[in-house]
């Protein structure tokens, strides 16, 4: 009697450790089949805020730098950009001055005086408009290298003898020779500013000297 107790002791014990085999396994079937499910935290005031301030700042940032692009690219780019559209007339006009004025040397007549006299007057207010770019070009910077200075304070120079030559000759005295004490002068710093312009625009000894 006692062994059949004892058989059906055994086999209970073995089904239910079958049966809790059998669940577990099921479990982790279960949890592994399972699509994972993620908890969702709840965002936190302070964490908001945030956000919103470097969003701000983002946006504040790029509104910054599309009235940069809008204002180089407006009314003041077009102003800084003319510049080199106004130097042209001033010095062939003046040079063109110069150059007549050699032909009244050799032959004074009341028609070269005349062209003389234009050419001056539309040159001399030539440089005083290029120089006037040319400060709205670089703006009111006193740096750069030797040859940003010199091209500077040159056109300064040439503007300002323009002006002296164009009322020498709306005084128009018989004597030339204050004229061309000015007008001759203006001539030579001409080519020198004209070079230096090129060096500032397409690299030095642009012409390779």
């Amino acid at each position: 009697m006692k062994s059949v107790l004892r058989l059906f002791a055994s086999l209970a014990l073995l089904l239910s450790a079958t049966a809790a085999s059998a669940h577990g396994d099921e479990k982790h079937e279960d949890e592994a089949t399972r699509p994972a499910v993620t908890a969702a935290v709840p965002a936190q005031p302070g964490a908001d805020m945030e956000a919103m301030g470097s969003a701000a700042v983002s946006n504040e940032t790029t509104q910054s730098h599309d009235d940069e692009q809008v204002d180089s690219n407006g009314i003041v780019g077009a102003l800084k950009s003319l510049h080199p559209a106004t130097v042209h007339f001033p010095i062939a006009l003046l040079l063109m001055a110069a150059l007549t004025e050699l032909f009244v040397m050799v032959r004074r007549t009341p028609e070269h005086e005349a062209a003389v006299k234009i050419m001056i007057y539309g040159g001399a207010a030539g440089a005083v408009v290029s120089a006037l770019f040319g400060w709205i070009h670089t703006g009111p910077w006193f740096g750069g290298d030797t040859v940003m200075q010199l091209h500077r304070w040159n056109g300064m120079l040439i503007a300002a003898l323009g002006m002296v030559a164009a009322w020498i000759a709306f005084r128009n005295p018989q004597s030339r020779g204050a004229l061309r004490l000015t007008l001759f002068p203006i001539a030579a710093l001409l080519i020198a500013q004209g070079y230096m312009g090129g060096e500032l625009a397409h690299g030095l000894n642009h012409l390779k000297l």
